[in-house]
């Protein structure tokens, strides 16, 4: 199987897990599914990473998918969220309708007094935005989109050598433009 055959099959298989997760994170009206599909959908990311694991980029995405599956896992399936940092994201009006221990109907959080989760530090606390329009993000997140970015990075600076050598070789030119110098000079 080629690189690019295999490279297309994990952008499906990702594509896929990230829309079994959203489906599940929108429509289901309970928390159950969402405390089962979140992690497995989490722990099979690495899957589709795999025939990129040469790339910098993917390991340092693992680490970020480790930390998240991490914390989810130590509270049952669901990324916690302390209320200061719901209340940071959606308002104080809007947060205050959840409960300590309540799923947050829509997402993949729980909501947690503060200090009151386990692996807490891990969990979503950052919040990107302000009130209202906020998003709130964890530590592994952070992780993964830097990684992502790292990983861009690698795949765009591959494109530009293959093409470069793809040049190259279209011009005949086999060995580097000093290697064709004359040594008699």
């Amino acid at each position: 199987m080629s690189m690019t055959s295999r490279g297309a099959y994990s952008a499906c298989f990702a594509i896929g897990l990230a829309t079994v997760q959203l489906l599940a994170l929108r429509l289901s009206p309970s928390p159950i599914a969402v405390r089962v599909i979140l992690p497995l959908t989490i722990a099979a990311a690495p899957i589709a990473l795999w025939p990129h694991r040469r790339h910098i980029g993917t390991w340092i995405m693992i680490v970020g998918l480790l930390a998240n599956l991490g914390v989810i896992l130590a509270n049952g399936g669901l990324m916690p969220i302390e209320e200061p940092t719901v209340a940071a994201a959606l308002g104080i009006e809007r947060a205050s309708s959840y409960h300590p221990g309540e799923w947050i109907a829509g997402s993949k959080d729980v909501l947690v007094r503060p200090g009151s989760g386990r692996a807490i530090a891990l969990g979503d606390s950052i919040t990107i935005g302000s009130a209202r329009r906020g998003v709130v993000a964890s530590p592994g997140d952070i992780v993964v989109w830097e990684g992502l970015l790292v990983f861009a990075a690698e795949a765009s600076i591959a494109w530009q050598r293959r093409r470069r050598q793809n040049r190259l070789d279209r011009s005949g030119v086999t060995e580097a433009p000093e290697a064709n110098l004359d040594p008699s000079y």
